[in-house]
């Protein structure tokens, strides 16, 4: 990972100017994109990078020490430290993004030429949401990078691991619930879906999949399209359940199952993925049948 960094921090550091910021900085100077969370809480008085999947960026600290000296100026070059501490906190947490249970953006981008350019992009558009000084005396910066939309994580993401034609979800063609189950399903009009994988070990991913326990694929990255999940994710994440119901992604009127396990994929054991009862799996699919929720992303999991 070190290398990988250092090769997007020289692309980022080139040229400081000597009273401003890095050339290439943007974030200090323009507006995040439209719906771009900007209200980030986060300690600002350690060096921290992370993700935020509630809110959907990914975020970083810096700090930079006053040179001691008492002279013009000294101010911005502490700030330019901090810049360029935030950035490198910035591409460590975009490095450590799981894709899906089998990669890390890391991965990707030691992979792809392309995919490491557009994140190198990505990391040189981060906004700056808050800037200071601290009682110790050091300068603080936090930068935020947005996981979806344009120029962002999915758009460099998403196309190396979804398909570009999505196929529907699978047909419920045996189904376990009773007639008066499937007819009680069908007369809700159900506008997504909140599986709640609390207390589970639920890990965050930008690409995971809903199973049940006959190993049934009831929602996966082939059932969207990419452009789509791009823009708006394929799923949610909430803490709690009553959060989950007020989040406008999933619509007025959601489906709440609860998840028996959570899992890795074929070749790993990350935790990514939810498992629910088959019963459940034909709930999703049956309600899924009129409003087509699963294909617009209202899908959010509680961790």
């Amino acid at each position: 990972m070190k290398r990988l960094s250092k090769k997007l921090i020289a692309v980022l550091s080139v040229g400081i100017a000597v009273a401003g910021t890095p050339v290439g900085y943007t974030g200090a100077m323009t507006t995040p994109q439209a719906g771009v969370t900007t209200n980030v809480s986060v300690d600002v008085s350690t060096n921290a990078g992370g993700v935020l999947w509630e809110n959907e960026v990914v975020y970083a600290v810096g700090h930079g020490r006053q040179p001691n000296i008492n002279e013009q100026g000294a101010d911005d070059l502490a700030r330019q430290a901090a810049i360029m501490d935030a950035y490198r906190h910035l591409v460590g947490a975009v490095q450590g993004v799981q894709v899906d249970a089998e990669s890390v953006m890391e991965m990707l981008m030691l992979k792809q030429d392309t995919v490491r350019n557009k994140i190198a992009g990505v990391v040189r558009g981060a906004s700056i949401v808050d800037e200071g000084k601290l009682p110790n005396g050091s300068y603080y910066v936090k930068m935020v990078a947005p996981l979806y939309g344009v120029n962002s994580v999915a758009a460099a993401a998403l196309p190396e691991v979804m398909p570009k034609q999505p196929v529907p979800p699978p047909a419920v063609t045996a189904p376990v619930i009773t007639q008066v189950e499937i007819q009680e399903v069908k007369s809700v009009r159900y506008t997504g879906v909140i599986v709640d994988a609390g207390g589970l070990g639920l890990m965050p991913a930008m690409s995971p999949v809903i199973y049940d326990t006959n190993g049934r694929a009831v929602y996966g990255a082939s059932n969207i399209d990419v452009n789509f999940a791009i823009g708006h994710g394929m799923v949610g994440y909430s803490k709690s359940v009553s959060d989950a119901n007020s989040n406008s992604r999933i619509g007025t009127n959601a489906l709440v199952v609860k998840a028996v396990s959570v899992k890795g994929g074929s070749n790993s054991t990350n935790p990514v993925n939810v498992v629910i009862s088959p019963e459940d799996a034909d709930r999703i699919l049956l309600s899924n049948q009129d409003g087509g929720y699963l294909q617009k992303g209202a899908v959010l999991f509680v961790r």
